[in-house]
């Protein structure tokens, strides 16, 4: 259980495979930029072992320019909202998420690498509308300051906030901030990849979501 000496705990939740199963739309808008930023494409049957790399490896398996990488990132966000109709919900994680946020005892925002006309799209389709707020960022190597600046602009202690996300970054991120870190296996990078980064708790089920932040303090 999360409970700090009465504090509310705030949740902060990243939403490109966390709250969204968006590996493959990634992986297509991917192959689509190979040729506009002269990095090789990635064959389906390569899906599965660059979950294992961190974002580095990823970058050096491809042999992307890193200054290249931000550019890629912005073009690759304007083209999802193409398909983003195409995304839905891990299996099971609405519901958890319902009794988590129906419990009056967390507050639940999303912060994001992701645009936040895509993540809007998203929930609406989706009828979620239980996150007070969406924040992003365009740095996909480090989300370490914008987790800083959000503590700031909130004013809460960085021992109360639980950063949940699926990448080796969003864990480095939520650690190097001084918060907590949830990784989630069901996205893009492999349970052994999430464990190497010594997250606070590695779920494999979003039920399990429940043991960390339950629905009731009793």
């Amino acid at each position: 259980m999360c409970f700090m000496s009465g504090k509310k705990i705030t949740i902060l939740f990243d939403f490109d495979g966390t709250l969204a199963e968006t590996m493959m739309l990634i992986y297509n808008v991917f192959n689509r930029l190979s040729s506009v930023y002269g990095y090789r494409p990635l064959p389906e049957e390569e899906i599965e072992s660059v979950r294992h790399l961190n974002i580095h490896e990823f970058i050096e398996y491809v042999g992307i320019s890193l200054w290249k990488v931000p550019l890629a990132a912005i073009h690759a966000r304007r083209l999802m909202h193409q398909n983003i109709h195409e995304v839905h919900p891990p299996k099971g994680l609405v519901d958890v998420l319902i009794r988590i946020h129906e419990s009056g005892l967390y507050h639940m925002d999303i912060l994001t690498s992701n645009r936040p006309k895509n993540v809007h799209a998203f929930l609406g389709q989706h009828n979620i509308d239980w996150f007070d707020e969406v924040h992003s960022t365009r740095s996909i190597l480090s989300k370490k300051r914008r987790v800083k600046k959000y503590i700031r602009e909130k004013g809460i202690d960085p021992q109360t906030l639980y950063y949940v996300g699926d990448t080796s970054v969003d864990v480095e991120s939520a650690r190097l901030a001084g918060t907590k870190a949830v990784a989630v296996t069901w996205g893009l990078n492999t349970v052994q990849a999430l464990a190497r980064t010594n997250p606070d708790h590695l779920v494999d089920h979003p039920s399990q979501l429940l043991d960390i932040f339950p629905p009731t303090n009793a």
